[in-house]
């Protein structure tokens, strides 16, 4: 992935997945399986704080965004709007937060500034999953076809989003391998619209050395046609310097006869 969105989300599916890792050897009794849930929890809690390190910044799209929320026609997508951005703005101003006191007083002590600000996320999912509601609501009534797969897609997205966000604040917690299996599919939905595609080779109107003999050859042969058909409109038109004396005498006497 070549942009940033890309890559974090990419370090995502690989933190989600180590959860779902996490899940499965919860309460293992043996030392292989016990080894495993220590390194995936390791893992786990590496990526997210790496993540954590470079979210700074990405709350300045949202505020960007604000007026535009502000010129949509209907006054409840306004509240629905601005309450989403506001909210997801709250999760990353009290995320920002929890990561100095992780850096300043410990690991500890940052993680219910963290739970209380993914709080805020579920609520921020909740709400865009009501407006991608509320939107194909009205794309079925007025049987628009062009937005309608990626409105159900982002429902889906934001509905799983919440559901992942209510469990890792405690606010309501469910299985970290459910959590970690929603975590994947949504980092995956997430991937596929950057993911680069591969664009097609140019070919050049000489790809191999056979190709350029062959026009070579193909140039010599057209050369030397020319050069006989010079030769051979040379010899019908020759000039009288090169006609024998009997051929000139023949002349002279049929110019005399005229």
């Amino acid at each position: 992935c070549q942009t940033y969105e890309g890559r974090d989300k990419l370090v995502r599916l690989f933190q989600f997945g180590s959860r779902a890792v996490m899940g499965l050897t919860a309460g293992a009794s043996g030392g292989v399986v016990n080894g495993v849930h220590t390194n995936a929890r390791s893992f786990m809690v590496a990526l997210s704080g790496a993540r954590r390190t470079f979210r700074w910044g990405r709350e300045l799209p949202i505020v960007l965004s604000i007026p535009q929320a502000l010129q949509l026609p209907s006054h409840v997508d306004q509240v629905l709007d601005l309450s989403q951005k506001a909210s997801l703005l709250m999760f990353f101003i009290i995320d920002h937060i929890g990561w100095l006191r992780q850096n300043t007083k410990g690991m500890r002590s940052g993680v219910r500034t963290i739970q209380t600000g993914l709080k805020c996320l579920m609520v921020s999912s909740l709400l865009a999953t009501a407006y991608g509601i509320r939107k194909l609501h009205f794309q079925l009534v007025s049987d628009e076809r062009g937005e309608r797969q990626s409105c159900m897609l982002g429902i889906l997205r934001n509905g799983l989003l919440a559901f992942q966000a209510a469990h890792l604040s405690r606010f309501w917690e469910t299985s970290d391998v459910l959590v970690g299996l929603m975590g994947i599919a949504t980092s995956i939905m997430d991937i596929a619209p950057v993911w680069p595609t591969q664009e097609e080779p140019k070919f050049s109107m000489m790809t191999s050395s056979s190709e350029r003999k062959n026009k070579q050859a193909k140039q010599q042969d057209e050369s030397i046609q020319r050069s006989d058909s010079a030769d051979s409109q040379a010899s019908t038109l020759a000039p009288l310097d090169a006609m024998s004396p009997k051929s000139l005498l023949a002349c002279d006497a049929g110019f005399e006869k005229l």
